[in-house]
């Protein structure tokens, strides 16, 4: 399946086992995610965010709430794929920021696909079962307004 890549997310020369734990559980959350999204499962997908999580896509007001999420999802990204590249993480107690690079495979009209090359911000919050879940999640293109979609992600990405 999909593989994620998370370099760079480790900072100071130190760190304790709670924090290699917590960033390797985000990394898991965030494949988790991955795999859920490329399913097309919307409603599980949903189920990754907190119940008040606002999401922030690019040329469209925010999105707040599981049920808001899982529509917008379905309106605007049937048939999509994506794949995330951690770059970074910060721990602070039971929340996390994860900033990354992202790939999205786009259905074109002809049959073909696109890739639209991005980034992602997101807030997760350690719920009460141990989970990592999305409060917070804004993402946007890389490419210009008006550039041509193009042929291969710039990382490594198996959709």
């Amino acid at each position: 399946m999909l593989a994620i890549a998370a370099s760079g997310f480790v900072s100071g020369c130190s760190e304790t086992p709670s924090q290699a734990d917590d960033e390797a559980n985000l990394v898991s959350a965030t494949q988790t995610w991955v795999e859920t999204y490329n399913r097309n499962d919307w409603a599980a997908l949903a189920d990754l965010f907190t119940t008040d999580a606002v999401m922030m896509p690019p040329g469209s007001p925010a999105v707040t709430g599981r049920e808001a999420i899982a529509t917008w999802e379905a309106t605007y990204e049937e048939g999509f794929r994506i794949a995330l590249q951690v770059e970074h993480i910060d721990v602070i107690g039971d929340h996390a920021i994860i900033r990354g690079r992202s790939c999205l495979l786009i259905p074109l009209d002809d049959g073909k696909t696109g890739v639209d090359v991005g980034k992602y911000l997101e807030v997760r919050i350690r719920s009460a079962d141990g989970r990592w879940l999305v409060e917070q999640d804004i993402f946007n293109s890389s490419l210009s307004p008006g550039t041509e979609l193009v042929e291969a992600c710039p990382f490594e990405a198996d959709f």
